[in-house]
C-alpha cells in the first residue's frame, strides 16, 4: 500500500513540475536567461522559454535580464542594438482512431461508435537573442531604455502572477 502511494505521489509531483512555464532563472533544461560580455559596455543576452512559456513572458524576461545586467554594471540605461526571435515550432501529430482526418460517426447495432480525428498541434518554444549597449545618464541616445523603469514594471508583474 505504501509503495503504491509513493508511486502516485511521485507521478503527481512530476506532472506539477513539468506543467509549469519557465521561471525567471539562469538557463537550465527548462529554459531561462544567459548572457555574455562582448566588450566593456556590450552584452549578448538571451531568454529561452519552454513549451508552456508565452511569447509575451519571454519578451518581458528578456527585457528584465537586460536591465539587470545594466544595473549590475552601474549603468542607468541600455539600448537593444540587435534582436532576433529564434522560436522553434514543433508539430505534434496525435493519430485518430481509426487513422482518419475527419470526424466520422457511424451507427452500429450496439449504438453510436465515434471515431477520433487526427490532430496536428503546433507547439512553440520561444527564444529571444539580442545585443545590448549600456549607457549612463548624459551620454545615452534618445532610444535608450531606463533601467529602473524596466525593473519596477517587471518586478510588479512577476509578483502579480505568483
Amino acid at each position: 500500500m505504501i509503495y503504491k502511494f509513493n508511486k502516485i505521489y511521485i507521478f503527481v509531483l512530476v506532472l506539477l513540475c513539468c506543467g509549469c512555464a519557465t521561471p525567471y532563472t539562469k538557463l537550465g533544461k527548462n529554459g531561462g536567461y544567459s548572457d555574455k560580455k562582448i566588450s566593456p559596455n556590450r552584452y549578448e543576452v538571451s531568454f529561452q522559454g519552454n513549451t508552456r512559456t508565452s511569447d509575451e513572458k519571454v519578451r518581458k524576461y528578456f527585457l528584465r535580464r537586460c536591465a539587470e545586467i545594466a544595473q549590475q554594471n552601474n549603468y542607468t540605461y541600455f539600448v537593444i542594438t540587435q534582436t532576433s526571435d529564434k522560436t522553434i515550432y514543433t508539430t505534434v501529430v496525435e493519430e485518430g482512431s481509426p487513422q482518419t482526418k475527419a470526424k466520422i460517426t457511424a451507427m452500429s447495432y450496439s449504438g453510436q461508435t465515434a471515431f477520433r480525428p487526427t490532430e496536428h498541434k503546433i507547439i512553440p518554444k520561444h527564444l529571444i537573442e539580442g545585443t545590448i549597449a549600456l549607457y549612463n545618464e548624459g551620454n545615452q541616445p534618445s532610444t535608450a531604455i531606463r533601467v529602473n523603469e524596466i525593473l519596477k514594471n517587471t518586478s510588479s508583474q512577476m509578483k502579480e502572477k505568483r
